[in-house]
């Protein structure tokens, strides 16, 4: 399945594509604005000095008349800084001109408007004014001219180096708006990415925990508050759940009690045996349903510094009458190197009499069963039992679930107990199989104690 971009890829892309489609128009809009700006300026330029040539232009007797002092002759005539100059009047005819390529009855396009325009004349492009001048009801053309190639007109280099320039002008701008981009929308979702992260550590163990919705964003804070009275209901659903095992093992106990001394008193010992046997097994379960409810209600006493190695010995102490009674035996292998850790030390020893009890029970008699504790924080438990297949490790740790269902007295608890407080201390429990035969069951506890 393709994994969905996140919201700050999405706003990214997004703004990555606006900003590409703004910085085209803002250049395409730049240039124009620039070509029509250089575009004024040289219509000003020549229009001033066609002013100054239509000073010399006169119109009488029919005729038109064109005296330009020495002067004016001279910068026109000689090119000066490749400015030209044609006057011409409505019949076409050239009265003067210094641009390239017009002669008489060749003149440039005669409007009656003022016109800028560009046009090439011999070899050279030149930017072109024509102003038309009336007198007397008639009409002469002065045609300004300057050739593009001229050194004095920068306007065109200016208009020519602008697309190549701009372009190291709008990337700095474009990757710097990138940058601010995501460092704002990190700090924006920040929020977010806290409520996530709190979100996945939820667990049935951390019901309590909830979404923080005040820092959120506007949009998301249903989401939160949504999520937030839908964790409310579990965590009084779960609490109800455990309050009715707890209580119902409570009730449970009594009547079983009164029943097991009416099969002691009334009945005969070899008939009673069985009896006393299931009630015993019922008992055992009743037991363990507390046990796991107290353990998941997070009841069992206190969190404190232990050292590892002397609760484990004491956990062996208190279960080594049981071993050597059943003819087996408990060996214990300390880390050398003191072990110390945060725990709760109530569900800490039920986890290691859960284990060992488990490990006594499928060991035969005549073999030991070896306790090991290793830094951080781990014990091994190595019975000689059958072990556990491949296929049936994912499941040895749940609920109820038991290899022999035809046993009696075990309902599949003393395993999920373990999982739950090695959950609980942010470790684990494993199993794997044993050199010689039998199984490791491995409980990690977490990391050491902080100092």
């Amino acid at each position: 399945m393709k994994k969905a971009p996140s919201i700050v890829s999405r706003i990214i892309g997004l703004h990555l594509l606006a900003l590409v489609a703004t910085s085209v128009v803002v250049s395409g809009a730049t240039y124009f604005l620039l070509n029509s700006t250089i575009n004024g300026f040289e219509q000003r330029i020549l229009r001033d000095r066609a002013a100054v040539v239509a000073k010399y232009l006169a119109f009488s007797d029919g005729r038109w008349s064109f005296n330009m002092p020495g002067d004016l002759r001279a910068v026109y005539g000689k090119g000066y800084s490749g400015y030209g100059l044609a006057v011409s009047d409505d019949r076409r005819r050239v009265l003067y001109s210094s641009l390239p390529g017009v002669a008489e009855n060749d003149a440039g396009p005669q409007t009656t408007e003022e016109r800028l325009f560009q046009r090439q004349l011999g070899s050279s492009i030149y930017y072109l004014l024509v102003l038309p001048v009336k007198m007397n009801g008639r009409t002469a053309f002065i045609e300004v001219g300057q050739n593009s190639a001229s050194p004095d007109v920068i306007v065109d280099d200016v208009l020519a180096r602008f697309l190549s320039r701009i372009v190291w002008i709008v990337l700095p701008i474009f990757g710097s708006l990138l940058l601010l981009d995501a460092i704002l929308l990190k700090n924006i979702l920040r929020p977010v990415t806290v409520a996530s992260k709190i979100a996945e550590n939820i667990s049935s163990s951390r019901l309590s925990d909830r979404l923080p919705e005040k820092k959120l964003p506007r949009e998301i804070r249903p989401l939160a508050s949504a999520v937030n009275a839908a964790l409310d209901r579990l965590e009084e659903a779960l609490k109800a759940q455990r309050e009715f095992t707890a209580d119902a093992a409570h009730e449970l106990r009594t009547p079983l009690a009164i029943l097991k001394t009416h099969i002691d008193t009334k009945l005969d010992p070899e008939a009673a045996k069985d009896l006393r046997a299931d009630v015993d097994a019922v008992v055992h379960i009743l037991d363990q349903l507390l046990e796991l409810a107290e353990v998941e209600s997070e009841m069992g006493g206190h969190w404190v510094k232990t050292e590892l190695n002397d609760e484990v010995a004491g956990v062996i102490a208190q279960n080594a009458p049981l071993a050597i009674a059943d003819g087996k035996g408990l060996e214990f292998v300390p880390c050398r190197q003191a072990v110390v850790l945060s725990c709760n030390r109530d569900m800490v020893s039920r986890a290691l009499t859960n284990l060992i009890d488990n490990a006594l029970r499928y060991t035969p008699p005549g073999n030991n069963v070896t306790v090991q504790v290793a830094a951080p924080n781990i014990v091994s438990v190595m019975d000689r039992g059958p072990g556990v297949h491949p296929n049936q490790r994912e499941f040895i740790f749940r609920r109820f679930w038991r290899r022999d269902r035809r046993s009696r007295g075990h309902a599949g608890l003393g395993l999920a107990i373990v999982a739950k407080i090695a959950q609980l201390h942010g470790g684990s429990v494993n199993v794997s199989d044993r050199p010689g035969g039998g199984a490791i069951f491995q409980l990690s506890l977490g990391g050491p104690a902080p100092s």
